[in-house]
């Protein structure tokens, strides 16, 4: 059982000075400052800024021109084209009701990366550190993990002095709980339990516990409801509530290829140097995949829901702790830890599923090698007798 390392204090606050810079700049602005220029570019104040696509969709979406169409319009009548309809929607909302978005800016490639609605969770990244420090300090919190990225998330994974317990029935299903400090432009402030499983140090965390609390503001009423829900997840040694249960069904299922293919997914999107042979180790989604190719049916023609009623030849338990061994504990690649942390929350959602894939796809068939009309009965049930 491997022991759990905690960070000291000068980790800590390097990485604070980390997140801090990593914070997206935000400016906001009404539909009529500024003007598109094309799909990948807007002018603000006489200023060129490139767009990602990400907030370019961002950018339809608050105009409520589908994508699809856009494309469609795009390719008909060029950038030009699309720049004068995105023009004549702007106006005509801006006509109707003044409305005010918010850019955020990555402040090293001076991308805008999203647009959100005004002063949407626009808690600072010291504000948020600050806020979960106190809360660390209160309950001696040990942080094991922290990382930020350049979206401008921030993630502090912590774990709880008295938080040890064990799967009953399960030998190495131990775990010391804990709770993860979360805070992402597009969601805000966020707390969720956080489980470090102690046989291979493993960590996990979920916004689909039911735990998981959001706040977007740090107003009084808002910090006196978190300070309740705190001492809530305290008295439980921030256990959630369900989760030996929880564990013991990921065992016993079967993941789909379809639950397969997301985990490896999420592994090779961490980087672009992530290779696919490597992430075999963990989620060995090829074997899987030639399993079915023996037997002469090739998965990369199954439909969504044929993926999702394939059996993978792994539990599900067996796939979350894949990804979650991949973020704790893989040296390969130089990955940021708040890229880590994002696919500890990914892993922790797939936990979390309120079903798995396969749990509703029975085993048995009493009709495996013979029908249940006879020859002359089929015929008459058709209509044909």
């Amino acid at each position: 059982m491997k022991s759990i390392t905690t960070l000291s204090q000068s980790a800590f606050d390097v990485k604070k000075a980390e997140a801090i810079n990593n914070q997206l700049m935000r400016k906001e602005i009404t539909l009529s400052e500024f003007n598109v220029i094309d799909n990948n570019h807007i002018d603000v104040d006489g200023v060129k800024i490139e767009v990602t696509d990400k907030a370019f969709g961002k950018l339809l979406g608050r105009l409520r021109i589908p994508k699809a169409f856009a494309k469609r319009f795009s390719d008909g009548f060029g950038n030009d084209g699309l720049r004068q309809l995105i023009t004549m929607m702007k106006s005509a909302k801006s006509s109707r009701n003044e409305q005010t978005v918010t850019l955020l800016v990555d402040p090293n490639s001076r991308k805008i990366t999203d647009i959100l609605p005004a002063g949407y969770a626009s808690i600072s990244q010291e504000s948020f550190i600050d806020f979960a420090s106190r809360y660390i300090d209160q309950y001696n919190l040990g942080v094991t993990h922290m990382g930020s990225s350049q979206y401008g998330g921030t993630q502090i994974n912590c774990v709880s002095p008295q938080g040890m317990f064990n799967v009953p029935g399960m030998t190495n299903e131990v775990f010391n709980t804990g709770v993860t400090f979360r805070n992402t432009p597009t969601r805000g402030l966020e707390v969720s339990p956080y489980l470090e499983r102690l046989i291979c140090a493993n960590g996990m965390t979920s916004t689909a516990f039911a735990e998981n609390y959001g706040l977007h503001n740090l107003n009084d009423k808002n910090i006196n409801e978190f300070n309740e829900h705190m001492i809530r997840m305290a008295s439980t040694n921030f256990q959630p509530v369900g989760l030996a249960d929880n564990i013991k069904k990921a065992h016993n299922t079967d993941a789909s290829l379809s639950e397969m293919q997301r985990a490896a997914s999420s592994l090779l999107s961490l980087d672009k140097t992530v290779d696919y042979d490597y992430i075999q180790r963990y989620i060995p989604v090829e074997r899987a995949f030639k399993a079915y190719s023996t037997l002469g049916a090739d998965p990369n023609t199954f439909t969504k829901a044929q993926m999702k009623n394939a059996k993978s030849g792994m539990s599900v338990w067996d796939v979350v702790n894949g990804m979650t061994n991949f973020a704790s504990n893989d040296t390969k690649y130089n990955i940021n830890e708040g890229k880590m942390g994002n696919l500890m929350v990914t892993a922790g959602n797939i936990l979390c599923k309120k079903q798995y894939d396969t749990e509703g796809v029975l085993d048995i068939n009493p009709f495996a090698n013979k029908q249940l009309l006879s020859t002359s009965e089929s015929a008459m049930v058709r209509g044909e007798a």
